[in-house]
């Protein structure tokens, strides 16, 4: 905010009057609930803990392998990858989609340098190899660290917790289970199960007529345009 004062003092004025829980992550709520019924209810903040908000350029990425094609084929490109991914989801057996299966993972992998042990109630303290430590509740699903919360993926704290609880599997139950269920496999093929009824007819665009006289003049095409060039190099010495 200083850096953005200093820039420019109108915009820092301006952002100033809105409430920072809805345009700054630091202040986004991480209330959230993991008992969803139906995708309408996922509805709220971004389950995210990235720093850009650069997720257009993932589909900006496809468009781009289309864009020296002609308009009609530039609109099947976009059309054929949905279909790609929708088969490709199809042979998926995993619980988790991509990301959320190699956060977790990734997460996992941490988890088993850490030691946790029971501090009363659905509390766990975690402790770190460089003497870090963190609270896991496992009532209400939180972490003192905040990753939890933010991204709705168990941080590596709250699996090293689970790890410490593995002596009750029946109660600790699959890992996945604790995430968020925009991560879920099933919520996805749920959320991309509707058909797109939006039409896909072309019109031309609305003429416009030039004022004054119209144009005669041919237009000079690029053979031409060489053939000119090389006819005004020429020259009698």
């Amino acid at each position: 905010m200083v850096e953005l004062r200093n820039y420019d003092i109108d915009t820092y004025q301006w952002l100033l009057k809105i409430p920072p829980h809805h345009w700054d992550r630091s202040h986004f709520s991480y209330k959230y609930t993991l008992t969803v019924i139906s995708v309408n209810e996922l509805l709220g903040r971004a389950i995210s803990d990235m720093l850009l908000n650069n997720l257009c350029e993932v589909f900006n990425s496809e468009l781009v392998k289309g864009r020296d094609k002609p308009i009609i084929i530039y609109q099947i490109v976009p059309n054929e990858e949905s279909l790609q991914c929708d088969e490709g989801v199809k042979q998926v057996s995993r619980p988790l989609i991509p990301t959320g299966t190699r956060i977790l993972e990734a997460n996992t992998t941490l988890a088993s340098k850490y030691h946790a042990r029971w501090n009363g109630g659905q509390n766990y303290q975690v402790k770190v190899p460089w003497n870090d430590q963190h609270v896991v509740d496992m009532g209400k699903r939180e972490c003192s660290s905040r990753k939890w919360e933010l991204n709705g993926i168990p941080c590596k704290h709250a699996i090293a917790n689970l790890n410490e609880m593995t002596d009750n599997p029946e109660k600790v139950g699959e890992l996945y289970t604790y995430g968020h269920k925009v991560y879920w496999l099933d919520t996805w093929k749920e959320m991309y199960s509707f058909k797109s009824d939006c039409p896909t007819t072309l019109v031309p665009p609305p003429h416009k007529k030039a004022i004054g006289r119209p144009k005669k003049k041919k237009r000079i095409t690029a053979e031409e345009r060489i053939e000119i060039q090389q006819r005004k190099s020429q020259a009698n010495c």
